[in-house]
C-alpha cells in the first residue's frame, strides 16, 4: 500500500511540475532570438524613418512623384486615402510653389510584437521659399506600422504637438 501511494503521490508531482512548467511557457509566450529582435527593431526604425522623410519632403508643382514615393510605404487602405486627399491638400499651395524637405532626427520604438509596431520620429523641416513656413520646423509623428509580406508599412500616423516655449521655472511637467 505504501508503494501505491508513493506511485501517486510521485504521478502527482510529475503532473503539477509539467503544468508549472507549461504555464511558464503560455505566460512567456513565443521567444524571438536576440538578434532578430534587433533586425526586426532596426527594419521598424528604417521604415518609420523612409516614411517621416518621404511625407515630409515635396514640392507641390511635382506632386505626382510625391505620391509615387509615399504610396508603397502604406497599407493599400492608407494608401488611398493618402492619394485622394493630398493632390487637392497640396495642391493649393502650388502658386507659392512650396518645395518641403524632411530630416529625421531620431526614431524611437514605443511598442513592438511579431507584426505591429508603434514609433514616434522626431522630424525638422525646411521649406523654400524661406519665407514661407508651412507648419511646424519641428515635427513629431506617432506612426503605426503593421508586417505585410515581410514588410512594415505604415497603418496609421498623427502628428504630435511640439511646444515650442520652455516651461515657467518650477511648473509642473
Amino acid at each position: 500500500m505504501i508503494r501505491g501511494r508513493s506511485i501517486v503521490v510521485g504521478l502527482v508531482v510529475v503532473a503539477l511540475v509539467a503544468l508549472a512548467a507549461g504555464t511558464a511557457l503560455l505566460v512567456r509566450g513565443p521567444q524571438i532570438p536576440a538578434s532578430a529582435d534587433s533586425a526586426s527593431r532596426q527594419d521598424v526604425r528604417a521604415a518609420t524613418e523612409r516614411f517621416a522623410t518621404a511625407i515630409n519632403t515635396y514640392d507641390v508643382t511635382d506632386l505626382d512623384e510625391y505620391v509615387e514615393r509615399v504610396e508603397p510605404l502604406l497599407t493599400d487602405e492608407l494608401a488611398e486615402q493618402f492619394k485622394a486627399s493630398t493632390r487637392d491638400l497640396l495642391a493649393k499651395f502650388e502658386a507659392a510653389k512650396i518645395v518641403s524637405k524632411g530630416k529625421v532626427g531620431q526614431v524611437a520604438i514605443d511598442s513592438m510584437d511579431r507584426d505591429s509596431a508603434e514609433a514616434i520620429a522626431a522630424i525638422t523641416i525646411s521649406t523654400e521659399p524661406a519665407d514661407v513656413q508651412f507648419g511646424q520646423p519641428r515635427l513629431r509623428w506617432r506612426v503605426s506600422l503593421v508586417k505585410q509580406e515581410g514588410a512594415w508599412l505604415v497603418e496609421n500616423f498623427a502628428n504630435i504637438p511640439v511646444e515650442t516655449t520652455a516651461p515657467e521655472e518650477g511648473a509642473a511637467p
